[in-house]
């Protein structure tokens, strides 16, 4: 539940997120889109607890965030950030990373799930192939499914997704729309959209404007009006 949620960052000439009230029920599916600086992202990194609202409250379960360990807070969630973060490690390292003592057959499956394990297979050293910092040897596709992979690993009851698809074919384009529609099934998801095939699978869509809910509703109705 987000509460008559407001947040300014500092020396900003207004609010990011401007009484934002929302409430989404546990495995909903739900679709952030708005033009750039429209709050979609400011809103999820409140609900991570990277900032705290400066009026009104998050609740999870009918308590605050606020009130909540940030450990325990952020063991619940599972993040795909735009850009995906790659280490210097193996494959095999860079998917259990938030899941560390993962066994490797967890690891593969988790690979196979995200669509990540035919590439990885792939490599001279399969799942020991150490990728370059920041994942350079990696194509943008690639890097974004290892991203998933790490995600689904983790088996966190809440994920937030920030579609990244600029740098992507549209084979790993649909790879991955398959691989989210198949984890976020049953989970409560927040996915920042871009483009329109990441929307069509979404229970309900939000959207967003200077901060402020303007319109909910599914897809045919927002077209609609």
């Amino acid at each position: 539940d987000f509460e008559n949620v407001r947040f300014t960052y500092p020396g900003a000439n207004g609010p990011a997120i401007d009484g934002v009230s929302l409430t989404v029920r546990r495995g909903e599916i739900v679709a952030l889109v708005g033009p750039n600086g429209s709050g979609k992202t400011t809103l999820m990194s409140l609900l991570l607890r990277f900032y705290d609202p400066q009026e009104g409250r998050i609740l999870i379960d009918g308590r605050d965030t606020r009130r909540i360990t940030l450990r325990s807070l952020r063991e619940s969630m599972s993040l795909v950030t735009q850009e995906a973060i790659i280490f210097a490690a193996s494959m095999a390292e860079n998917i259990a990373y938030g899941a560390r003592s993962a066994p490797r057959d967890r690891i593969e499956l988790a690979a196979r799930r995200a669509y990540a394990d035919e590439f990885i297979r792939a490599l001279p050293e399969g799942y020991e192939t150490v990728c370059g910092d920041r994942g350079t040897t990696l194509s943008g596709g690639q890097r974004q499914r290892l991203s998933i992979a790490r995600a689904i690993l983790r088996d966190a009851p809440i994920l937030i997704f920030d579609e990244a698809t600029s740098q992507i074919d549209a084979e790993s384009e649909q790879k991955i729309q398959t691989a989210l529609e198949g984890f976020s099934s049953g989970r409560t998801t927040f996915v920042i959209a871009h483009r329109l095939s990441t929307i069509r699978f979404a229970h309900r869509i939000v959207v967003l404007d200077k901060g402020r809910v303007v319109d909910t509703g599914k897809h045919e109705e927002l077209l609609d009006r």
